[in-house]
């Protein structure tokens, strides 16, 4: 775990930070690939990038190194994030950081059976940090009770799943899975306060 976030430090070695920035370019409109189309999001096939969209900015998110189920990414703007299964568990390059998220007990997102029909409910907790870093913005053990809504039928080949989570901070995230297979194709996360939700999508061949 140490040499992981002195990874994800050093990745951020001489890039500026992303601050009002945009990431690249406005998100493209109804340019979703189809979901018969789309690897799986919790495992990226090898050669394959990421589509994040940030707010009303898009672009590409390449991977930079895998530690068991740990994927880092970057974008071009210095932005970068760690995966793990279906879950962003860090962020840097944002005026907020995700420094750590961690499921208490067990997080049916890391499973690879399929969630069922009912409703579950799980807690986390983040850590959370400003830019620069100085220990007065640091959070640590930010916790939230989480209950992940029963699945509505599939709509276009896609099932949605909607976690919404109350206590240190209240959010809502999103999940799609393909209903052929109930592979996780597309996520929205909450990643940190004043920051809008991280949406993924794997549908990029990676340069």
């Amino acid at each position: 775990m140490k040499l992981a976030v002195l990874f994800f430090t050093m990745m951020l070695g001489g890039c500026g930070l992303l601050g009002g920035a945009g990431l690249t370019s406005p998100a493209p409109q109804g340019q979703l690939v189809a979901p018969e189309a789309l690897g799986p999001l919790a495992a990226p096939p090898a050669g394959r990038a990421l589509w994040a969209e940030l707010g009303q900015d898009a672009g590409v998110a390449r991977p930079v190194r895998q530690e068991g189920l740990r994927y880092f990414w970057r974008m071009d703007e210095g932005f970068v994030f760690v995966t793990e299964g279906a879950r962003v568990v860090a962020t840097a390059g944002l005026p907020t950081m995700l420094l750590a998220s961690t499921p208490i007990g067990g997080d049916p997102l890391r499973r690879t059976a399929p969630l069922g029909p009912g409703p579950l409910r799980l807690a986390h907790s983040f850590d959370l940090a400003g830019a620069e870093g100085r220990p007065e913005q640091m959070r640590f053990g930010q916790l939230v009770q989480c209950r992940i809504e029963p699945e509505e039928p599939a709509i276009g080949g896609v099932i949605e799943r909607v976690e919404i989570c109350e206590g240190a901070a209240v959010f809502t995230n999103r999940f799609w899975f393909r209903a052929a297979d109930r592979v996780l194709i597309r996520s929205e996360q909450w990643i940190g306060r004043d920051v809008p939700p991280l949406r993924l999508e794997v549908a990029v061949e990676a340069n």
